[in-house]
């Protein structure tokens, strides 16, 4: 049984990812100076940052994450994500992004 429940999560997954794009999150802030503060950190590593503004529905609070890109190949975005980190000493995640 276990190998066909990770067959189907595979199935679901590879039928996705035609669907989906990723980005690397550097950090959120709760303030836009803060995330700007960040993204000029990361501009001056010569790492290209933007902002975007993300409704936390469940504490009725605006966020701003700083990320990074836009992979349609999941490679290419870890390969990235590990140079940041490398360079900058801070632990980043991949988001999942809709195309």
């Amino acid at each position: 049984e276990k190998k066909k429940k990770s067959k189907k999560v595979t199935n679901k997954t590879n039928y996705k990812k035609h669907n989906l794009n990723y980005a690397i999150q550097v950090s959120a802030w709760p303030t836009m100076k803060e995330a700007r503060l960040n993204q000029i950190e990361l501009s001056n590593e010569g790492i290209d940052a933007y902002i975007e503004k993300f409704y936390r529905k469940k504490l009725d609070e605006v966020w701003y994450r700083v990320r990074v890109g836009n992979f349609s190949e999941k490679n290419k975005a870890i390969s990235i994500k590990t140079q940041i980190e490398a360079l900058t000493g801070i632990k980043t995640w991949l988001a999942i992004t809709e195309k």
